[in-house]
């Protein structure tokens, strides 16, 4: 029943996915010819056409902001808890991994590539699941000594 810090961690967790969800992840242009904007769910082009290639990005943040969301109220499952995390944190490795292949297709070797702040926010995301998965884990250690004791 001890939940502290861990779920403000959580929480600007789930803000940073939110804020990632909506923001620019990427500009590419191709020697003046044409820019595309790349968000999660899409890539806009100059003349409003757009292309679906970024969609993994948005499937795996909405899936990390999701868990992250719900991994707040496991309060009382500690061990759980910090499984999720550690998911959590596997989901945002692959995020990376996923936006390197759709900068691969969007932007071949001769095209301008240039990534947004919203393209830092799953490294925050990351880094706030492991401080949270850590004061889960000590939590969980607090609770079996004070167990221990009685």
């Amino acid at each position: 029943m001890i939940q502290r810090k861990q779920t403000i961690f959580l929480f600007l967790a789930v803000v940073f996915g939110v804020l990632s969800l909506c923001m620019q992840l990427a500009t590419v242009s191709f020697e003046g010819l044409t820019t595309y904007r790349i968000f999660s769910l899409w890539a806009l082009g100059q003349n409003n056409t757009s292309s679906f290639i970024p969609c993994p990005l948005f499937i795996l943040m909405l899936l990390s902001t999701t868990l992250s969301a719900c991994t707040i109220f496991l309060y009382k499952r500690r061990p759980l808890q910090a499984r999720l995390c550690m998911v959590n944190i596997f989901i945002m490795v692959l995020w990376y991994v996923s936006m390197i292949v759709v900068s691969k297709q969007l932007a071949p070797d001769a095209a301008n590539f240039r990534l947004e702040i919203a393209s830092s926010f799953p490294a925050v995301i990351a880094i706030l699941l492991f401080m949270a998965r850590k004061g889960v884990l000590a939590d969980e250690r607090l609770v079996r000594a004070a167990d221990r004791i009685r």
